[in-house]
């Protein structure tokens, strides 16, 4: 049985406790146009994060992690979410579909309550665009098993 760890939905206290070491939650919100080599050169060197769209019915987060990194094994119980691969290759293991591995360009998919992990591989960081809904709650799991399809 999968017992339940913690649960958050404050995006910095997310990244923070999946190792991303700078979160940037404020100076980026909503701009009209955002150019993915201005952000990369804002931000510095990997880990980081930044939010760049937040309103009432949506939000992106941008997500740059090193090689090796993941983040902790959870779900979110009433929001799907989905990410577009920018930069780099990383692996979803997404509970009763497997694991696979998304690289440059790919879209993922995964609807509320399945249990996902993200990891990066390869020998470069990834770069990933996190959209859904503003404030999800992230369900966190320990002692998981993946069910393959």
């Amino acid at each position: 049985m999968t017992a339940i760890a913690t649960q958050d939905k404050d995006l910095a206290s997310v990244m923070k406790n999946d190792g991303v070491a700078k979160a940037n939650t404020h100076d980026s919100i909503n701009r009209i146009f955002n150019r993915l080599e201005d952000i990369k050169k804002e931000m510095g060197e990997p880990s980081w994060s930044v939010r760049l769209i937040y309103t009432d019915m949506m939000s992106a987060v941008m997500i740059c992690q090193k090689p090796g990194e993941s983040n902790r094994t959870h779900y979110h119980a009433n929001e799907d979410e989905w990410w577009v691969i920018m930069e780099g290759e990383l692996e979803w293991d997404v509970d009763g579909y497997g694991t696979y591995h998304a690289k440059k360009d790919d879209i993922v998919f995964v609807p509320r309550k399945v249990i996902h992990n993200i990891r990066v591989v390869g020998d470069q960081p990834s770069i990933r665009l996190a959209i859904g809904k503003p404030d999800v709650n992230h369900i966190f799991v320990e002692d998981h098993v993946f069910a393959q399809n």
